[in-house]
């Protein structure tokens, strides 16, 4: 006998939205794969022994190494593959940005960007081996760097304006160092010259970096530099030499004392370094945000905020996009800024 057909009726409406709920489920289940694609390559690396490699382009024991450190820890412990840190220094960075770009964008190949690498050194060096707008996957800001202008004690400047007025005063008895030409300290500082009339000439120290001037600032050698605030906070806390100004809206944590230079009428004066984390191009986006989310939680940890602003270095997370804004922003200023030097 055949089977009756099933009456309408409460039991029979229930299942449609049972394939319905299957379906949703299956799909959320599909979007969780693509949203976490660390995990299979997790699985994968356990057994391959391959880690996610994070380039730092500098040396070891500066600011950019600590950072970078820092996020590859966190990054191992948030992704579950082992993050290894490698530091590829030279060229200002040009030389660990461009092994990035050439990298397979499969998010086994990372960078700890830097303003000077990314955003300046395109502006002034004919070839540094990438370009910076289309050879790499934005993921998130990571960090700013305030920059000080510090002087010997021996100069009788303890705010910019009174730097200012004393280099008018003697004109060519001022120098100031910086980590070397190209460096973000090396273009502010010329902007600063254009804009304030400030009278100093550039010593770029180039491989020596800033240990090397630090040095030489505080035994005198030369008499001020535009250094980063991570770097000389600790020797402006002695009072082995004296910060007379940041390029800033608000005074930095690591050295409230120290004024912005907002005292010298420029209030509009803001120039930061900046670190980011980048990919080559063509990492997919699922990759790209849960790299972001990760990034975003780490530098939101009270743990983390505490130790990067000791180290005066403000935690600045963002979407993939403001990245992006930044670095072309910073292209196109520092293009202006490069076009205005005197040519060598």
């Amino acid at each position: 006998m055949r089977a009756a057909r099933a009456v309408a009726g409460p039991g029979a409406f229930a299942t449609a939205p049972v394939r319905v709920a299957v379906r949703v489920a299956l799909a959320a289940l599909t979007g969780l794969a693509a949203v976490g694609p660390f995990q299979p390559v997790a699985a994968q690396d356990a057994a391959s022994g391959r880690p996610v490699r994070l380039v730092i382009p500098f040396a070891a024991g500066g600011s950019a190494d600590m950072l970078g450190r820092l996020v590859a820890e966190g990054l191992s412990k948030s992704l579950g593959v082992t993050v290894t840190p490698e530091n590829k220094p030279g060229a200002t960075g040009a030389i660990g940005a461009a092994e990035v770009a050439r990298a397979k964008p499969d998010g086994h190949t990372l960078l700890l960007g830097f303003d000077g690498t990314i955003a300046i050194a395109p502006v002034i060096q004919a070839n540094v081996g990438f370009d910076p707008l289309k050879d790499f996957s934005s993921i998130a800001r990571l960090a700013d760097v305030g920059l000080v202008v510090a002087v010997h004690p021996s100069i009788p400047a303890r705010d910019m304006r009174q730097l200012i007025d004393w280099s008018k005063a003697n004109p060519g008895k001022l120098s100031f160092a910086s980590p070397g030409p190209g460096s973000t300290a090396h273009l502010a500082g010329e902007q600063l010259r254009l804009e304030a009339g400030l009278d100093w000439l550039h010593v770029p120290y180039g491989a020596s970096g800033s240990g090397k001037f630090v040095n030489d600032l505080i035994g005198g050698s030369v008499p001020a530099a535009l250094i980063s605030i991570a770097v000389a906070a600790p020797y402006i806390r002695e009072g082995r030499i004296v910060g007379v100004g940041v390029p800033s809206l608000a005074p930095n944590v690591a050295i409230p004392d120290v004024p912005t230079f907002a005292v010298a009428g420029l209030e509009r004066f803001n120039v930061s370094s900046w670190f980011a984390l980048l990919g080559p191009a063509g990492m997919s986006s699922p990759q790209v945000e849960r790299l972001n989310a990760e990034v975003q939680k780490l530098l939101r940890s009270p743990a983390v905020v505490e130790r990067l602003l000791k180290a005066g270095m403000d935690p600045t997370p963002s979407a993939p996009s403001a990245l992006s804004e930044r670095i072309a922003a910073d292209l196109d200023k520092w293009r202006k800024v490069a076009a205005r030097l005197p040519k060598s």
